[in-house]
């Protein structure tokens, strides 16, 4: 082998490597995230078909990054216009860890003071579950609604029969069940659910 063609595979063999790096760094690096959409909120089910939609606005900004391991983190927050939460506004940022089915568990990990510069008290507040693009452009998620009225957040649920749902962007309940149908692809495609679809 010729002194010059060792060069030649040194040199792409360099290259190949810096290459990889550098795509590795693009793919991990976070990427801001704010948007703004508007969608349906609707219920899931015969009875949620009847029931009729309201249209519903949310918010996402903060940082989306994944891991080496293909993990993606979102951290900022996420919130309904309108919708009412115990978390102090100061408290209300979340640290999202979406599984390999798309699946993001939002919770909150906030402390409520008794009175100001009081003792702190630890609490949880455990809010929906997203499901979003790589692009955030896109969301479904499945409203964690508390069981037969009681306002105990460890007690809240969600149903793939009769759940309660926001899907944006949509205008109208069909297109809603579309983005989320599209969105939980590989979440309804677990063994037991594989011929599942929300409707």
């Amino acid at each position: 082998m010729s002194l010059s063609r060792k060069g030649w595979i040194i040199t792409i063999s360099s290259l190949i490597v810096i290459a990889l790096a550098a795509s590795a760094i693009y793919y991990t690096f976070p990427r801001n995230v704010e948007v703004r959409l508007t969608g349906i909120k609707y219920r899931l089910g015969e009875e949620g078909a009847k029931a009729g939609t309201e249209q519903a606005t949310v918010f996402i900004k903060g940082k989306s990054r994944m891991t080496w391991k293909g993990k993606r983190i979102f951290r900022g927050e996420v919130g309904i216009v309108g919708e009412d939460i115990p978390v102090p506004e100061d408290q209300r940022r979340l640290t999202i860890h979406f599984d390999d089915k798309g699946m993001g568990a939002m919770s909150y990990a906030y402390f409520d003071y008794d009175r100001p510069g009081g003792t702190a008290h630890p609490r949880t507040y455990r809010y929906h579950t997203l499901f979003a693009n790589k692009d955030y452009s896109e969301i479904t998620l499945l409203l964690m609604m508390p069981r037969g009225g009681n306002t105990d957040t460890s007690s809240k649920w969600w149903s793939g029969e009769d759940g309660f749902m926001l899907s944006a962007p949509a205008n109208n309940r069909e297109e809603a069940l579309v983005v989320s149908n599209q969105l939980m692809r590989k979440y309804l495609s677990q063994p037991g659910l594989e011929r599942f679809r929300l409707q």
